[in-house]
């Protein structure tokens, strides 16, 4: 009996002077993430979003709900019934929603248009006592088995009871695009999903080398991607060609260095594709301390050969943590899947954990590094990935 969808957002209403620029942008996300369902116009209203169900087939209306609930930017999201702003038509929609279950009930009614004619509180009396009326299922303020909010203003009325809840943050693009250096593990694609609860549009770029992680790996980044495009449809994805660069700095490097050196030639491949996308930022999945590379110095020396700013949302979260989320997103069994990253031709039995940008820098001499990533941003690979 649902015939609207109404979407709350939290961090957006703070926004002041600009918040229908951050509507105007969360409208046009949830348009592009339920078009394959059918046509729908998202309205702005206040302090919310809603649209009509009229185009959309009765059997997608849950995973319509559940797709606008997982974007940046949503609050909560509910399949409502929307009515004419009185009480009889109120009752009837909220009497014909409590007919559908059993058990214990509470009404949460609230009014934005203070010249309606009636109170919050009057609306929870009255709607209360027509469903005990015409149901006789009892009320229960404290832990009700259903709860039905209505949301009422001079213009309309909505009846809902069946929230679900939302990531909150920001909707994606009204923070720019940014370059998110993606691997096959776990830590990468939860920094891209933070990037994007922040309003950031993603570029997903994978370092590949083909001849030693062969396709499997390949196919395992693209299933993270698709996971990641459940937030951000479509992602872009890149793919870098890195065979020749870890080979030279194999060559070149000692074996204590190579991993941190690989690092600042990722941050050079990622600063080229940000001038290429005027992109705002590189995106990197580092938390102090969790390896080697990734101590207070070496991180320092490896950003050094970076375009600023290097943006690093796991910096200071610890891995249980960093699990949680990858678990809760979806990206955790994709990142667990066998796959030989090419990291591992570059880990050394004893790597340096304090090393100098002066050093590496010294190092890099010994090989052509801008010739290396122009040659490889030549080769890349471009899919445009869409939710699985």
């Amino acid at each position: 009996m649902y015939d609207h969808v109404v979407v709350h957002y939290s961090e957006i209403g703070t926004k002041s002077g600009n918040r229908a620029m951050f509507e105007r942008a969360l409208g046009r996300n949830i348009h592009e993430a339920i078009a394959r369902f059918g046509r729908i116009d998202v309205r702005r209203e206040t302090g919310r979003l809603s649209f009509s169900l009229k185009n959309i087939a009765p059997e997608d209306i849950d995973a319509v709900v559940e797709t606008v609930a997982r974007l940046p930017g949503v609050a909560w999201v509910s399949p409502a019934v929307r009515t004419e702003p009185t009480m009889d038509a109120m009752r009837a929609a909220v009497v014909a929603l409590a007919q559908q279950h059993e058990g214990s009930f509470k009404i949460s009614a609230r009014r934005t248009e203070k010249t309606l004619p009636f109170r919050s509180r009057d609306m929870n009396v009255e709607l209360g006592s027509a469903v005990n009326v015409a149901t006789g299922r009892p009320v229960d303020v404290h832990n009700p088995d259903s709860e039905y909010r209505v949301g009422v203003d001079s213009k309309r009325a909505y009846v809902l009871d069946a929230r679900r809840d939302g990531p909150g943050g920001l909707p994606v693009g009204v923070s720019g695009k940014v370059i998110s250096l993606l691997s096959g593990g776990i830590d990468s694609p939860v920094a891209s999903y933070l990037a994007m609860l922040r309003g950031c549009r993603v570029i997903a770029v994978h370092l590949w080398n083909q001849s030693y992680s062969g396709d499997g790996v390949r196919e395992k980044v693209l299933k993270i991607g698709r996971q990641l495009a459940r937030y951000h449809a479509p992602l872009r994805l890149e793919f870098v060609p890195f065979e020749e660069i870890q080979q030279e700095i194999i060559v070149a490097a000692p074996a204590e260095l190579r991993m941190l050196l690989y690092r600042r030639a990722m941050l050079r491949v990622a600063g080229a594709l940000r001038r290429k996308h005027k992109a705002g930022a590189t995106i990197t999945g580092d938390s102090i301390g969790q390896v080697a590379s990734q101590t207070l110095p070496n991180l320092a020396a490896v950003y050094d050969a970076a375009e600023p700013p290097v943006l690093s949302p796991l910096i200071a979260m610890n891995k249980m943590d960093i699990v949680k989320i990858a678990q809760r997103i979806g990206t955790f069994e994709a990142s667990i899947l066998p796959g030989a990253d090419c990291c591992g031709l570059l880990i050394a039995r004893h790597p340096s954990t304090g090393t100098t940008a002066k050093r590496l820098r010294e190092a890099e001499q010994d090989y052509d590094l801008d010739g290396l990533v122009a040659a490889a941003l030549d080769g890349r690979e471009v899919h445009q990935l869409e939710p699985e």
